[in-house]
């Protein structure tokens, strides 16, 4: 069985009723606190969230420093050679892409080029047309 939270019940009403059977003493319904408006920040709540994640980061640090499965001077070996490999590849990879870019950039180029071409060879038909019909 799940638990759905608190069960409204609505109380029983000392209301007089006219003749269609509708209530005409209503009580006020009790104020709901009003929302804050829509663009308005609550830096509290901000501050007590970011206070969670740095307190998170810290626990997650120092439980991975104490499960660490090789020493610190091994570990950091480890990271300094995986950093190599990182940096080697990100500018490979940097080279690559603007050469990539390059390439697409020349090929855009050409692009506009033809169709320039092809709306211009097509003006030139288009006055020859005009001018034969003159």
């Amino acid at each position: 069985m799940s638990y759905a939270g608190p069960s409204r019940t609505r109380t029983a009403r000392t209301e007089s009723t006219t003749a269609r059977g509708t209530p005409t003493g209503r009580s006020t319904p009790p104020r709901r606190p009003t929302p804050e408006p829509a663009g308005d920040t609550d830096w509290q709540q901000v501050a007590i969230f970011g206070a969670g994640v740095a307190l998170g980061i810290a626990v997650g640090a120092g439980a991975a420093l104490l499960a660490a499965p090789r020493s610190g001077a091994e570990t950091r070996a480890v990271l300094r050679a995986r950093a190599g490999r990182l940096g080697r590849s990100g500018r490979r990879r940097g080279r690559d892409a603007w050469d990539d870019l390059r390439d697409e950039i020349r090929g855009v180029t050409r692009a506009i080029k033809r169709r320039k071409a092809r709306r211009a060879a097509e003006r030139d038909l288009h006055r020859e047309v005009t001018l034969e019909v003159e």
